[in-house]
């Protein structure tokens, strides 16, 4: 393992090496376990789902030795648990913008995602109304914005035609 950048290589189930990124370790249940992402041959991380194995540490030479798959249902809910665990510590204060109705009221409302269109060369946002309902059960709304020199929203604006909604409406659902 190289120490600087925290990546190793395991053989995938294709038959070939692929480099992988240490996210982070954790001892539990007299066994230390690595949290991995899968990294292209370009050296970014593929998108998807963070992975996890055991591994023996070498204290000779400071690295993972002996990486195997875990074994049980149970590890994978430990596992699973140290990960929202963490999720939650270093969540970040979510980011908040007042949005003024038609009729002149002001909503509080909690960015979901920003995201720009090359097509139509517009920065838009997905937020939701800022309150104590789950997540789910909030209802979800686009607009387009002007953003500001640090890329902060400066003015919500409409979205302007169909192919813009259909466009915004296939990024809410890859999220």
């Amino acid at each position: 393992m190289n120490e600087e950048i925290q990546e190793f290589m395991i053989i995938g189930k294709d038959g070939k090496e692929q480099t992988c990124r240490v996210v982070f370790t954790f001892d539990a249940e007299e066994k230390s376990y690595v949290l991995f992402s899968l990294i292209d041959e370009k050296g970014n991380e593929i998108p998807g789902d963070i992975s996890a194995m055991t591994f023996d540490y070498d204290d000779n030479n400071g690295e993972m030795t002996n990486l195997q798959a875990v074994e049980t249902e149970a590890e994978w809910e430990m596992i699973n648990e140290v990960v929202l665990t963490l999720l939650n510590e270093f969540e970040e204060e979510p980011q908040l913008i007042t949005v003024t109705d038609e009729e002149g009221n002001d909503q509080v409302c909690e960015i979901v995602h920003t995201f720009e269109s090359d097509e139509f060369k517009k920065s838009y946002v997905l937020y939701v109304p800022a309150n104590d309902e789950p997540f789910e059960e909030r209802d979800i709304f686009a607009a387009q914005y002007l953003p500001g020199e640090n890329g902060e929203i400066v003015e919500l604006l409409p979205i302007d035609s169909d192919e813009e909604w259909a466009f915004v409406e296939d990024i809410l659902n890859e999220l």
